[in-house]
Parts: C-alpha cells; structure tokens; sequence
C-alpha cells in the first residue's frame, strides 16, 4: 500500500492541467517573441501569462503579486474593490478549493516566467497562508523556499477577535533556483553586531581566527608570533587536540598580517562595518508602510478618495523588489490591482537610477456605476491601473488581450 503527502482538494488535477491548456485570449500584437518596457496586459491573468510564458520563458527578474485574499468575498480582484457581491455559500472548504484552483496555473506559469536567478514574493493572509505554502513547496520545490515574511500591517486590528488581535500578514518568498544568489542586501538594515572598536578603515568588532566548528585540516594548525614574538595556536577543546584550526592559510597570514589583532591570548581578526544588512524576515516600520499608507498612495497618485480599501504601500513593495532583483530587472505583477507596483518600480528607479521595467496584467472588470472611480471617468480597473502607470511617469504601452 502506497501513501502520499501534499494538499488535495476537488479540482485539484483540472487545475494542474489548466496552465497548459491554450489561451482562451491573446495579446492584438502578435509578436511578444521579445516584450521589454513598462506593459499594461488588459485582460484575464492567465491567458497573458500563457502568451508570455510561451514567448518569453525565464526573462523575469522579480515577480511581486498580492493575490485576492480568501474571506468569503468575491476574489477577482486584489485589492478589494468595494461593492463587489458576496459569496452566498457558506461552505469554508469550497471558498479554499476555489481560491487553491484559482492560483495553481498561474503559479506554474508564474514560475516559467522566472529566470534563474529570480525571485517571487507573494503577499498572503492568514486564511490560506498555510495552503499557499504547501502549495508553493509542492509546485516551486521545497529546497527554493527563500522566507515567509511577516508585514505588520498596521497597529490596530478587529477589536472583537475572539482570541487576538491579528495585525500582520505575510509575504512568502521562493528562489527559482540554486542558482540564485540570494536576497540583495538591505542598504537600510542593521545587524546585530556591536562594532565596539575604530581606525582609519573605520568601525570594526573582532573575530576570532581560529574556529572549532570548520573541520581540522593539519595545514591550518600553525604558529603564529605578534610583535613582541609570543606564540599563538588556535585553542583547541580542553584534553583534546587536532579540532581548531586557522580560518586563514599561512600564506593569507602573511598577506594581510596588519589585520591581525592579538589580544587576551586569541588572535583576531577585523570585521568592519558594512552599510546594509541581510534583510529579516520582520518588516515593521514606517519604512515599509502600513495599510493606511497604502491606501493614501493609491488616493494620492489618482488623486481619487475611497476606491481601493486594502492596496499594499508602495514602500513594501519597493522593499522586496529592491533585494529581489538587480537594478535593471524585468519586474512582473499579474494581480496588478491599482497598479501599486508601477508606482513602486517607478519610485525606486529615481531613488538608486536604476532602469527596472514592469509589467503589469489587469482584468478590465467593470467599475461600478456607483463608485468614485466610475464617477471620475473610470470605466474599468484596467483604466485605473494604466492611470497609475502614467502617474507615475512611466512610458508604458497597454496591451488588450482579445
């Protein structure tokens, strides 16, 4: 008898088939055989994934896309659009199927679209976190998983939670591949580290040379004198020998024996005081918005008040594509909302110089009659999405999948 471990749910397998399944749309351009610059794709999110996967296979730096969250609601769209009807039923485990089968082909076609060297964040709530994860390990590959991240998203929270108050969410990352070279380092962040001495190279802490814990090798087990002539060995474990060694070779020593500082019977050498960090999984600060400030972003480029209730800011997403991706990365977004990562890629090119390009897919869902948006000449959101694009000063071409 045989067993299996992963995530089922019904529909499961016609959802897996799906992503290579033809497009029931297309682009009205024919040729993407090279897509480059900033793209507004007007249309269903699979089909644009399924032309461009077909065309452009692993051309994509970074993917960054927040996803409708699961709650009940009507999941087209991913920031929430207001007066969208609701689910009548009340079946939990039906809303988890669909949103599961949902996510599966664009996922797969997602992780087509990405180079080797690239990354995928995607931002998640609590109530399909757990299945995304086992969902993403399934499809991308345990061994890729990069990090969950946890954004807090704000200081308050429903008062009326049974148990507590929920005021984060998460962003779950993956490499495409071991060749990734990891996360680019945070230019803002910080380590632990106490950088308690100086010179002219500047601040430093000392790091012992010898190490217990890198495997013995007998031509790193030497003598090395200071300037007074007194011996030093790497200190091996209390009645035991031929476990610490040297992490430098003889001749490394020699090279750069300036370095060297001998202080209470250990050598040391100098570790100095990068700017930056590797980043941490904790984002919580002003420096990675909250949701108020992601709605006042939306409100702010589109110069429109009461759209959009859950847009992620713009400085989160800047955040991630930032250490995804070089400063020249092909970005994607194919949950593209209100278009909040334009306006972040946009953002973070005047910042560093950089010459990312985006690419952005959008249903062209109608905008209700009754809505701010519909009244400030908004047809879809779509519409909206390219507004942003143009607001946030970037060349871009739109592309109507027929």
């Amino acid at each position: 008898m045989t067993s299996s471990f992963g995530l089922f749910w019904p529909g499961k397998e016609d959802a897996l088939k799906q992503a290579s399944l033809p497009a029931k749309a297309s682009p009205t351009q024919t040729d993407l055989s090279h897509p480059d610059g900033n793209i507004l794709y007007a249309g269903d999110n699979l089909d644009a994934l399924k032309s461009l996967a077909a065309h452009s296979p692993a051309s994509v730096d970074v993917i960054y896309i927040d996803p409708p969250y699961n709650t009940g609601r009507d999941f087209l769209y991913r920031d929430n659009y207001r007066n969208r009807r609701e689910h009548r039923s009340t079946d939990h485990g039906q809303w988890h199927a669909q949103w599961l089968s949902m996510m599966t082909p664009r996922l797969i076609l997602a992780w087509q679209l990405l180079a080797p060297t690239g990354h995928i964040f995607i931002s998640i709530g609590e109530d399909e976190v757990a299945h995304l994860r086992m969902l993403a390990d399934e499809l991308f590959g345990q061994a890729n998983f990069a990090n969950q991240f946890i954004w807090k998203k704000g200081g308050t929270g429903k008062n009326d939670s049974r148990f507590a108050i929920t005021e984060h969410e998460y962003v779950l990352a993956y490499a495409r591949s071991a060749e990734s070279p990891g996360f680019n380092t945070d230019p803002q962040g910080h380590t632990t580290t106490k950088y308690n001495f100086h010179d002219d190279k500047g601040a430093y802490s000392l790091v012992r040379l010898d190490s217990k814990t890198l495997g013995y090798v007998p031509s790193l087990d030497f003598a090395i004198h200071d300037a007074e002539g007194q011996e030093y060995l790497p200190h091996q474990p209390a009645g035991q020998t031929q476990v610490a060694r040297w992490r430098w070779s003889k001749e490394k020593v020699a090279e750069h024996y300036e370095d060297l500082v001998f202080r209470r019977g250990f050598v040391y050498t100098k570790n100095y005081q990068k700017q930056g960090a590797r980043p941490r999984s904790i984002l919580d600060g002003e420096r990675f918005g909250v949701t108020r400030s992601g709605r006042r972003d939306a409100e702010s480029a589109l110069g429109i008040s009461g759209i959009f209730d859950f847009p992620k800011p713009v400085r989160l997403i800047k955040y991630l594509v930032d250490i995804g991706g070089p400063k020249d990365a092909k970005v994607l977004d194919f949950f593209a909302g209100s278009g909040t990562t334009a306006q972040a890629v946009a953002e973070l090119n005047e910042a560093d110089g950089g010459t990312r390009t985006v690419q952005l897919m959008q249903l062209p869902e109608p905008t209700a009659k009754s809505s701010a948006a519909h009244r400030a000449g908004f047809e879809t959101i779509a519409d909206i999405c390219w507004a942003r694009m143009h607001a946030a000063g970037l060349q871009a071409q739109r592309i109507e999948l027929s």
